[in-house]
């Protein structure tokens, strides 16, 4: 097996609160500049452990020490520069600079194996900053997220993870993050009323965020169904058959889109396709990204 290498100066770059996290640390209290932690180098009951974004680094109030990512391993496991260098070469960890780099490890797809095993910890108001920083990248501003959305934590086979959750009509979530698209139990469409003017039909999550940011008044006006899989498609049809109002029909520009649509177009009269409205871009989020970059 090919034993994996890292540098001093990467090890030093990578992202101080991913790698907390991956070691199972969370913030207490983040805002845009900075997180702070119970410490994980101490026992104590407020958190004192503070981790700058600016700069990456990371300062003990309590042990009166601080450094950069590649201290804070030493420290937590006590080990040699060596030792800490192999342990994060193995964990496969990212440096900030990676994280702006597409890549398709950020968007694996977890199996249906693994999504069985997801477990909701907490679901609160969406604060985390790689979290927000993320969203900002998809063009959803700040202030409209945390509105839409919540910041939801889990555990996948003893690991815990924190992602943006939009919870289905059966009360689970879908999960986004920069590293993982999931879903926990049960899966279900999304559905939310407002006004009653009407139905808008969306496929996924930043779709229906993003129309929020193309389109306020038409969003705000209508109720809304998210997908979040084509599979549903046969309950939207049976739960509203009979729908009186308009369904505006935003599916994505792709083959299955196609289909679906022309399917929904022939079971409600009143439904009309506007996927115009985002031609000739796949969805709603990527003309979002290509007409706010």
């Amino acid at each position: 097996m090919k034993i994996k290498k890292i540098c001093c100066e990467h090890a030093r770059n990578l992202d101080i609160v991913l790698v907390l996290a991956k070691l199972g640390h969370y913030p207490s209290k983040t805002t845009v500049k900075e997180a702070w932690f119970l410490s994980p180098l101490r026992s104590e009951t407020q958190a004192s452990f503070h981790v700058s974004y600016h700069k990456n680094r990371w300062y003990d109030f309590g042990l009166g020490k601080g450094g950069n990512c590649l201290d804070l391993v030493i420290a937590l496991k006590q080990c040699s520069i060596t030792e800490a260098l192999q342990f994060l070469a193995n964990d496969q960890l990212l440096t900030i600079s990676d994280l702006k780099k597409p890549s398709l490890s950020f968007h694996k797809q977890i199996s249906k194996k693994e999504k069985e095993g997801i477990n909701i910890i907490c679901v609160q108001e969406l604060s985390n900053f790689q979290l927000l920083r993320y969203a900002k990248k998809r063009g959803i501003p700040k202030e409209l997220i945390r509105e839409l959305t919540s910041e939801v934590h889990c555990e996948l086979y003893g690991k815990r993870y924190y992602a943006i959750g939009l919870q289905n009509r059966r009360g689970g979530y879908e999960l986004r993050n920069a590293f993982y698209k999931a879903s926990s139990s049960p899966k279900s469409y999304s559905y939310f009323q407002q006004d009653g003017n009407g139905l808008i039909i969306t496929e996924g999550l930043f779709d229906y965020l993003s129309l929020a940011v193309l389109d306020p008044e038409l969003f705000f006006t209508h109720d809304h169904i998210i997908l979040n899989s084509l599979s549903f498609i046969q309950e939207i049809i049976k739960g509203f058959d009979g729908y009186v109002h308009p369904i505006f029909l935003f599916l994505d520009n792709d083959p299955a889109g196609d289909r679906m649509t022309s399917y929904l177009l022939e079971h409600f009269a009143q439904a009309i396709d506007l996927r115009y409205r985002f031609y000739p871009h796949k969805d709603l989020n990527e003309k979002l990204c290509h007409v706010r970059p």
